[in-house]
C-alpha cells in the first residue's frame, strides 16, 4: 500500500488526464481506484488501499440508515482509473487547475479553488482540530 505526502499543483490537458507527480507516486500501478470525496476531493486509492477501505466498511452494518447511504454513495461513484504509458489518469470530472494532496494511505485531487478553500480553513484551525482528535482519543 502507498505512503502518500505533499501538495502538487497541476493543469489537466484537454483531454482531461492529469500527469502524476513522480514525487507523489514513485512506482506506478496499472490502475487506481477513484472514489467521491470529501470536501469537493476525489480519493484516489491503490489496489490494496482501497481493498482496506472497503474492508473497513464492510465492518459496518448495513442495517444502520447511515451506513447505506455512505455505502451507496461510495459504490456509485466508484471509478476505475487505468493508467496511460505516459503515467497520466484521466479525470472527465475536472478540468483545468488542480491540486494533488498525499493523504497517508491515498491521495486527493481538488479542484485548485475548492482546495485553496478547505486547506484555508483546516489552517485557520489547526490547533483547534489537533485538540479535537486528542479530545476524542482521551489523550
Amino acid at each position: 500500500m502507498g505512503k502518500y505526502f505533499g501538495t502538487y499543483n497541476r493543469v489537466l490537458d484537454d483531454k482531461h488526464r492529469l500527469q502524476l507527480p513522480s514525487k507523489l507516486v514513485g512506482e506506478l500501478p496499472a490502475r487506481f481506484y477513484a472514489v467521491k470525496g470529501h470536501e469537493g476531493a476525489i480519493a484516489i486509492f491503490e489496489e490494496k488501499g482501497f481493498d482496506a477501505f472497503l474492508e473497513d466498511l464492510q465492518k459496518r452494518s448495513y442495517l444502520d440508515r447511515e451506513v447505506r447511504a455512505y455505502v451507496r454513495e461510495v459504490s456509485a461513484s466508484t471509478n476505475v482509473l487505468d493508467v496511460d504509458s505516459h503515467g497520466r489518469i484521466s479525470l472527465p470530472s475536472l478540468e483545468g487547475e488542480v491540486v494533488v494532496i498525499g493523504v497517508i494511505d491515498h491521495f486527493e485531487i481538488f479542484a485548485k479553488e475548492t482546495h485553496d478553500k478547505v486547506m484555508k480553513d483546516a489552517e485557520v484551525r489547526f490547533d483547534e482540530l489537533a485538540q479535537s482528535i486528542a479530545d476524542r482519543e482521551g489523550k
